[in-house]
C-alpha cells in the first residue's frame, strides 16, 4: 500500500472557464458540497469578459482560488498552466456547465492506494438542458486495468469524472497544448501506456449539453488532429506494446465517421456517400446514412453520438 494514503491527499479540482456564468454557481456548488472535504478549486479565468470571477469572487472559501491568464490560450494550454499552480497530490477536471454528486471524490480517493494506479474515471449522467431528461452515459461494464486497447476501441472517458495522480500526469508531460478537441483522448492514451486504470462503475457527475456545448459544435473539425494524433503514435512508438498498433484501425473509422459528416455539411454528397458504402456495417454507418437522409433534423441529435474533448 502506498504510505502517502496514511493521510487524505488533496485534490486540486481544476475549473477552467471562459465565459461561462450561466451555469458556474451549480458547478462551484457540487464540489463546495463534496463529501470529501480535503481538496482546492483551481480557477483558471481565460480571460473571460462575462461575470464568471464575480461569480467565483463570492466564495469566501480559501480552498478557493482565483487565476487571471495573462493571455486566452487554447483549453489545453490552460488547463496545463492552471496545474502549475496545484498543490494537491491529485487533479480533478470540473468544466463550469457541469457537476458532480457530492460523494463522486470521496468514492473514488480509495483506488489511489494502489500506486500502481494512475487515473479513476467513473460513468456519469447526460443532462439535455432543453428538455430536462436525464440519461446513463455508458449501459456497459466499465473497463479498468491497462486499458490503452479499450481506450482506442471505444473512447469512453469522460474527463469530469477523471482523477489523475499528479506524478502520472508529469510522466507523460500533461496535455498536448495544440490541441483545441482531442486533448484528452491524447492524454488518457499516454497515459494509460504506462499506467493502470481504475473505475467507479456507477455514475457519479451530470454532463450537461446544451446549444453551445464547444465538443458538439466542433466536432466535425477535430478530423486534423485525429489524424495529426495518429501519425505522431506511430511515428513516435508512444505505444510500447506492438500488439497494439492493430487497434488504431478503431482510430480510422472515428475519422472516416468525422470525415463523412463533414462533406455531407459541405454539399460533398459523391464523397459522403463513397466512404459510406466502404464503410464497416454496424450502428454508425446506419448513423451516417441518417444524416444523408435527414441532414437538418438529425444534426441537432448527432451530439449524443460523440465524445466531449
Amino acid at each position: 500500500m502506498n504510505e502517502q494514503f496514511n493521510k487524505k491527499p488533496l485534490v486540486s479540482v481544476i475549473v477552467n472557464c471562459f465565459n461561462g456564468s450561466q451555469y458556474l454557481k451549480a458547478t462551484l456548488d457540487s464540489i463546495l458540497n463534496q463529501t470529501y472535504k480535503y481538496w482546492e478549486i483551481i480557477f483558471w479565468d481565460n480571460q473571460s469578459t462575462d461575470h464568471s470571477a464575480k461569480i467565483f469572487k463570492k466564495y469566501k472559501d480559501e480552498r478557493f482560488k482565483y487565476y487571471y491568464a495573462p493571455q486566452h490560450t487554447t483549453l489545453y494550454q490552460a488547463r496545463n498552466e492552471a496545474i502549475k499552480k496545484t498543490s494537491g497530490e491529485i487533479i480533478a477536471f470540473l468544466d463550469t456547465d457541469d457537476w458532480w454528486n457530492k460523494n463522486k471524490l470521496e468514492k473514488q480517493i480509495s483506488f489511489f492506494e494502489d500506486d500502481k494506479v494512475g487515473l479513476v474515471y467513473s460513468n456519469f449522467y447526460l443532462f439535455y438542458e432543453n428538455s430536462k431528461k436525464i440519461k446513463i452515459y455508458n449501459k456497459k461494464i466499465l473497463k479498468s486495468g491497462y486499458i490503452t486497447k479499450n481506450i482506442f476501441k471505444n473512447f469512453e472517458i469522460g474527463i469530469l469524472t477523471v482523477l489523475i495522480r499528479k506524478v502520472a500526469y508529469n510522466s507523460v508531460l500533461g496535455f498536448n497544448n495544440q490541441y483545441n478537441f482531442i486533448g484528452d483522448f491524447d492524454l488518457f492514451i499516454r497515459l494509460s501506456s504506462k499506467w493502470k486504470i481504475d473505475c467507479v462503475q456507477e455514475p457519479l457527475a451530470y454532463y450537461r449539453i446544451h446549444n453551445n456545448n464547444f465538443s458538439f459544435v466542433n466536432n466535425v473539425n477535430n478530423v486534423v488532429e485525429i489524424e495529426e494524433l495518429e501519425k505522431w503514435i506511430l511515428d513516435e512508438k508512444i505505444i510500447s506494446d506492438k500488439n497494439l498498433i492493430p487497434y488504431l484501425h478503431h482510430v480510422n473509422k472515428r475519422i472516416v465517421f468525422i470525415k463523412t459528416i463533414k462533406y455531407v455539411n459541405e454539399g460533398k454528397l459523391f464523397k459522403a456517400l463513397k466512404n459510406i458504402v466502404f464503410f464497416p456495417i454496424g450502428f454508425n454507418k446506419i448513423k451516417l446514412i441518417l444524416y444523408v437522409i435527414l441532414p437538418k433534423k438529425f444534426y441537432n441529435k448527432i451530439g449524443k453520438f460523440n465524445r466531449k474533448s
